[in-house]
């Protein structure tokens, strides 16, 4: 099979995967508990890159082999390539340009102008107006604004670090979307190959009862049967590959490839077992400190509705100089303090700090709201988790006992002691519990992934992982 190669950039991949969010990692608290998934003597340790994995010299490139990828590569290719990272990321060097925008109005501004125009000061008959051209140099310097200038810095620092840690959402958001396609990718995968053996097996049950209703052993409606049974495992087949084909597609919407085979499902279920347990500090969670970040925004808002009542004081310079002969009236220099403010009679400033406390009561709600989200996550995660576990084992017995049950009733069908459709149910039924075994582990694994997410560590712990 013809091995089809993505290359993406290296640095993208690996920066961004990793959250480009200065500051550090993030403290965590306790574990959460959440049952283990049953080990399975089938699942080998997946390969951190495929083995055709290569990094060019020079180049900055990381090629990634598109057959068996693994879901840490499926993660770092669809953060590299999805435009809401990429618009998280300018939104966060615009917020940090802001904050050189705001310091700025400490620093002297510089003033210019030239004015062409007619005056009856300047020329050389001063009893007739005459045209002439007056340039004006000054500097304004800002001396104190009773904390305007400064609550701009602060709502500009808050909203840096708030875009900052809505980036890392992104990412994890994105990574969670991504993992949660890719599992979906990985159990149909393992769909597909249940309904080919039960296809197969209902094929092989087929020509056994062919043999039997040319030796007249048996009947040649059980033949009809067995063409019935062919056809709904047939069709079973075709669901599994409908199945696959959405993930797929899905998958190649974020990517931008399609695969035709990805890792196992025990090799997935191995890499995910390996990240080790949640934790649950929702309070270093990227969407909680973002909301706080916004209540220290919102505050220096308070600020700065506040300071709005008050004027600033400027040490201004400015020099005039004109063509033409001078007037010492009006060609001159000055130095001096200048008071600049403004009162509204509608009383807007005062409706401007109530509107500023509002948003800031606004901006505490919803930084306890993201905490109860989070705190939702969690428990629905664990819940999910111990439901999937125990339908995990519940599944396996079902399928012991399905094959089982369809071996016996194949021989008793040939002493004629069971009729046909007692064989053909019990093909059935192992097909069945091993499509709920299969749901069962992705939805362990689906939960897993959702914990991680939850308290935005998914990315970090898939990084050190590497």
């Amino acid at each position: 099979m013809k091995k089809s190669v993505f290359i993406l950039s290296f640095s993208a991949v690996i920066s961004l995967s990793g959250c480009c969010v200065p500051g550090g990692g993030i403290a965590y608290g306790s574990e959460m508990a959440l049952s283990p998934l049953p080990a399975s003597s089938k699942v080998r340790k997946t390969a951190k890159l495929n083995s055709s994995t290569s990094i060019p010299q020079g180049k900055g490139y990381n090629t990634i082999g598109m057959q068996d990828i693994g879901l840490s590569d499926a993660i770092g290719i669809a953060i590299a390539r999805h435009p809401d990272v990429g618009k998280a990321t300018a939104v966060v060097v615009q917020s940090n340009a802001q904050i050189a925008v705001e310091k700025s109005a400490w620093y002297p501004t510089l003033q210019y102008g030239v004015d062409p125009g007619y005056s009856r000061y300047y020329g050389g008959n001063n009893s007739s107006s005459s045209s002439t051209i007056r340039g004006t140099v000054g500097a304004n310097q800002l001396i104190y604004d009773f904390g305007r200038t400064s609550s701009r810095i602060g709502v500009a620092r808050a909203t840096y670090e708030k875009d900052r840690f809505l980036l890392k959402d992104t990412i994890e958001n994105v990574a969670y979307n991504m993992a949660a396609v890719f599992i979906e990718l990985t159990a149909s995968q393992e769909l597909i190959k249940a309904a080919e053996r039960e296809y197969e097996s209902m094929r092989s049950t087929r020509e056994k009862i062919a043999r039997r209703v040319q030796g007249g052993l048996s009947d040649a409606v059980d033949l009809n049967q067995a063409d019935v049974a062919i056809q709904r495992a047939r069709y079973d087949l075709l669901s599994a590959q409908t199945r696959y084909d959405v993930a797929a597609g899905r998958f190649a919407e974020i990517t931008g490839v399609r695969p035709q085979q990805v890792a196992s499902l025990d090799k997935t279920a191995q890499f995910i077992r390996g990240l080790g347990s949640s934790h649950k500090n929702i309070d270093s969670t990227p969407s909680v400190l973002a909301a706080d970040a916004e209540v220290k925004a919102a505050l220096e808002r308070v600020r700065l509705a506040k300071a709005e009542h008050y004027p600033a004081i400027n040490l201004g310079v400015s020099q005039q100089k004109a063509a033409h002969q001078r007037n010492v009236t009006n060609d001159s220099t000055f130095i001096g303090l200048q008071l600049s403010g403004s009162f509204n009679t509608g009383f807007r400033e005062k409706h401007q700090v109530d509107a500023a406390q509002a948003e800031l009561n606004a901006a505490r709600q919803s930084s306890e709201s993201e905490r109860l989200v989070i705190r939702t996550m969690l428990g629905s995660a664990e819940m999910e988790a111990k439901g999937a576990t125990a339908r995990i084992d519940n599944s396996r017995q079902m399928m012991a006992l399905s094959l089982t049950s369809r071996d016996l009733y194949w021989q008793q069908y040939t002493l004629n002691k069971r009729p046909l459709s007692d064989v053909v149910n019990a093909e059935r039924d192992t097909f069945m519990a091993e499509n709920d075994h299969v749901s069962a582990i992705a939805d362990y694994l689906n939960a897993i992934i959702k914990s991680y997410t939850a308290v935005g560590e998914l990315v970090e712990r898939m990084r050190a992982h590497r």
